[in-house]
């Protein structure tokens, strides 16, 4: 990897113009700081009763300020290090998702879930360094797995009767997210000029619903748990 331009400027970095001087899209770039206040908010406030979700909420509060810090990276520079630092922390969000749902349904002990976390988060960054054009991909890949398990679980664990509906809403919420990201990339809802950016309420929703995540754990983290599927 170099420092030359990120891959996007060989065919679309979304559908804000990019400026010459200052902050290359500034509205992006702002709007990314809805994370670093969503990480924030969540290790501040969101206090889950059992120690699993406590680890997890931790590890996703911390992985949602670095996602923001590398969104505005990123939309600052639109450089291959921005895109670097943009994409990694995406990647720690869907290993910590992974690592909750196996911890939660009782498959894996947190030690070797939190474990196995990190060396796939190490190797996804090798990864990412070699071959960034994977990027999107790869945080399907990494993201889809723990959504899954943690909707399995209001299905199969004991105590299922714990309220999902924080669950439910960061998921209405991220959907509603990724249609916008699909609109503005596309340049089906585009104003290049605009400070109303599609990506940017990408940012803002998606920083919403990791905050739902967070609550979600909160409110369910005190149900039994039992190792094997």
């Amino acid at each position: 990897m170099t420092a030359d331009g990120a891959t996007c400027l060989t065919t679309r970095c979304f559908c804000e113009a990019v400026r010459q001087t200052g902050l290359a899209q500034p509205a992006n770039a702002w709007s990314s700081l809805a994370f670093v206040v969503a990480g924030a908010v969540v290790l501040a406030t969101v206090r889950p009763p059992a120690a699993p979700e406590r680890r997890l909420t931790v590890a996703l509060g911390i992985a949602l300020t670095a996602v923001g810090l590398g969104s505005f990276a990123f939309h600052a520079t639109l450089t291959l290090w921005g895109e670097f630092v943009d994409v990694l922390p995406m990647y720690a969000v869907g290993c910590t998702l992974l690592a909750g749902g196996l911890i939660r349904l009782g498959w894996v002990r947190p030690a070797a879930a939190f474990a196995g976390a990190g060396g796939l988060f190490v190797a996804l960054g090798v990864v990412l360094w070699v071959w960034p054009e994977s990027r999107r991909w790869v945080f399907a890949a990494v993201l889809l797995p723990g959504i899954v398990l943690e909707v399995l679980r209001t299905q199969r664990v004991p105590g299922s009767s714990q309220p999902t509906r924080w669950l439910w809403l960061g998921l209405g919420l991220l959907s509603a997210a990724y249609v916008l990201w699909l609109l503005d990339q596309s340049g089906t809802l585009c104003d290049p000029t605009s400070a109303l950016q599609g990506h940017a309420a990408w940012h803002v929703l998606g920083a919403v619903a990791g905050w739902c995540l967070a609550r979600h754990y909160a409110a369910t983290g005190s149900g039994p748990r039992r190792l094997g599927p």
